[in-house]
Formats: C-alpha cells, structure tokens, sequence
C-alpha cells in the first residue's frame, strides 16, 4: 500500500516544482546569453553595475524557486493532512505511519531535486556565459582549453589532499540535510496544527523555532573546532596548507546533527499524527 501511497503522492505533487525549476533553467540560459551582446564590449560606464545587477537577478530567482518549491510542498501536506482534505485521507485504508512516511519521501526527494535543479542552472548560466563569451572571441575557447588543462594537474598539490572524503562527506550531508529539512518542514506544520485557533502562525512560529535549535546545537559543537583552530598555530598551519579535512570533520558532525533531528522529529511527528491529530 505504501508503494501506491508514494505513486499517488508523485503525480498531485510534481507539476509545480518541475515547472519552477523548468523557469530558473530558463532564466540561467536567458541570462548566460546576454554575455553575446555586444554591450559588454563597449566602454560604457554602467557595464559593471549591469554585470552585478544581472548576478543578483539570476540569484533572486533560485532563492525564489527554492522558498517557492518550499512553501508548495508544506502547503500541500498541510491541505492533505489537517483540512477538509485530511477527513478524506485518513480514511483511507493505510496506517498514520504509512501517510507519514510517503509524505516524508515525497519532500525529502523534492528537497533533493530543488538542490540538484538550482546546482544545474548555475552550470548552465555558466557555461552559456563561457560559450557566448568564446563565440566573440576565439583565442578566448583557446585560454579555456589550455585552461583545463591546467586544472588537471592540480589534483596533485598537496592543497588538494583528501578531497575524494571530502566529496564524500558532502554527498552524505546533502543527502542527510534534504531529509533533515523535510521533516522540519513536517514537523513544524504538525505541531502548529495543534494551535487550533493560529495554525499556520503556530506552524511558522515552530519552524522558525526548530531552526534555532539546529543553528545552536552546530554552534555549541561547533565552537570548539573553531576555537582551536584560532589558538592551535599547527592546526591552522595544516588548515592552510589542505583545508579539506577540516571541512570534512566539520561536514561529518553535520551529517549527525542532521540526521539525529531528522529521525527525532519523525518520530515526534508520528506520534502526534498518531495520538494528537487536530483536523479542521
């Protein structure tokens, strides 16, 4: 039943998000090709503004499909789960843990595909800014080439020592996070629904609330690293001279802190579904 749960849940839910981040590739590409127009070659003394004003552009829209991509999936768990809506689903002949769990996969991959969507578009914006760029200019694809491969032999300085872990230890976290912050997503509109008379305000008011908490636990954690890292001469001195195994260990405790409030507000929200639920 949980398979038919998640197929049902995938077609209501992914037209608006695909749609979003359909918009933000197009909108990288429409930006990347205004690097061809002639403009950028002149002497005009706004070129560098306009240059700034069209990065920021290109940014507000992936802040906005992202908040935007964030705010249709609470919205539609909320309208599923604790509206009108909500007599109908659980009446179905599915266990709270099952609705719970298609909901949390649901997101979790959204959450995952918003980030692998926004990562494109900047590859995109990117490289059709480089290919509008080499088309005015050829010896400008001949520095490119020679400029890659020059990258190639990078990988053997010593500053890139242990960055294979530390792609490692990103995947994980990007991975851990997007189910970290699915289930803050869940768990804030799950409590807010106990707040009968101010819902959705209850509903902020706990993510807000459970972000707070997250960004103290990595401080309080945190601080240490930091700390020694400021006093400890040979730490910072292996710091400056590879910085990626520092950003693994600090990736890493991350990746706990993530998941250990991920699973605690499943579980929280599992129970309050199971033991508390609130419809309108």
């Amino acid at each position: 039943m949980l398979g038919k749960l998640m197929k049902h849940e995938w077609k209501a839910v992914w037209k608006v998000p695909t749609l979003l981040l359909g918009v933000l590739i197009i909108i990288a590409a429409v930006a990347g090709l205004t690097f061809a127009l002639p403009i950028w070659d002149s002497d005009w003394i706004g070129l560098p503004m306009s240059g700034i004003m069209l990065f920021m552009l290109f940014y507000v829209a992936m802040i906005g499909v992202s908040i935007g991509i964030v705010i249709y999936l609470a919205v539609r768990y909320y309208k599923n789960m604790f509206t009108d809506e909500g007599y109908l689903t659980h009446t179905l002949p599915v266990t709270s843990r099952q609705l719970l769990i298609s909901k949390v996969i649901t997101v979790s991959v959204w959450e995952l595909l918003a980030s692998i969507g926004i990562l494109f578009s900047l590859m995109v914006f990117g490289g059709v800014a480089v290919l509008s760029l080499a088309s005015k200019e050829g010896d400008f694809a001949l520095l490119l080439v020679e400029a890659m491969k020059e990258l190639g032999n990078l990988w053997d300085m010593p500053f890139f020592k242990g960055f294979q872990v530390f792609g490692v230890s990103t995947v994980f976290m990007e991975l851990v996070s997007c189910f970290s912050g699915a289930m803050t997503i869940i768990a804030s509109i799950t409590m807010g629904q106990m707040i009968r008379k101010h819902r959705i305000l209850g509903s902020v008011g706990a993510y807000f609330a459970i972000s707070a908490v997250v960004q103290g636990i990595f401080m309080v954690i945190m601080f240490p690293l930091m700390l020694k890292m400021v006093m400890d001469n040979e730490f910072l001195y292996r710091f400056e001279e590879s910085p990626f195994s520092f950003y693994t260990i600090m990736f890493t405790i991350m990746s706990v802190v993530y998941l250990a409030v991920g699973v605690g507000l499943y579980f929280l929200s599992e129970y309050l579904i199971h033991r508390r639920l609130e419809l309108e």
